[in-house]
């Protein structure tokens, strides 16, 4: 993994994050510096989620099948988003499972759930990626992003597939939400 600053064009920092993957797709996707700069990193070939610190060190990890992204949060748990397996999942230090979310909580097709973002208002933006379903026909009747409250109700999902056609959602940027990216006070 590389640190690099882009406005100086000077690579930072190169950390070597073992995997035992053979292909560059299986192995991570969506690595995040956290506010304590160590950086979360999403092992798709181990199934887990390992923090490192900016020495390569790990200092901690759960197991996470399919996993793809995972973001640390405020509240010191880690948002986790599980891919094939179309789950998300808050787990806490001890890498317990507090909150998760699943197909029998929405009223839509999950495909995988690539990205999400927890909202200062304490819900949760989910991107539900669709594109390994070859069968385009089928997309229209699911959603690319969506938002839930705590108690997993839906407060809206956007499918938008034909005028605009805005395509499958790996992930988002949300331009609305209070705080700075660049010093960890945003929780994506």
């Amino acid at each position: 993994m590389l640190i690099f600053n882009t406005a100086t064009n000077t690579l930072l920092k190169e950390i070597v994050i073992p995997t035992t993957a053979t292909s560059t797709h299986g192995q991570f996707r969506h690595v995040r510096m956290t506010k304590n700069k160590t950086i979360m990193v999403g092992l798709m070939a181990e199934k887990k989620v390992v923090e490192f610190d900016l020495d390569g060190k790990e200092v901690w990890s759960v197991d996470a099948p399919s996993v793809w992204s995972a973001i640390r949060l405020h509240n010191s748990n880690t948002l986790i988003s599980g891919d094939g397996q179309s789950y998300t999942r808050e787990v806490n230090p001890k890498g317990e499972t507090v909150w998760e979310l699943t197909q029998k909580d929405v009223p839509f097709k999950l495909y995988n759930n690539q990205t999400a973002n927890r909202l200062a208002n304490g819900n949760t933006v989910i991107c539900n990626w669709v594109a390994g379903n070859k069968n385009i026909e089928e997309w229209a009747a699911t959603v690319q992003v969506f938002e839930v409250t705590p108690d997993k109700k839906v407060v809206w999902a956007l499918s938008s597939w034909d005028k605009p056609d805005l395509g499958p959602s790996t992930s988002i940027q949300l331009l609305d939400e209070p705080g700075n990216p660049d010093n960890g006070e945003l929780q994506r």
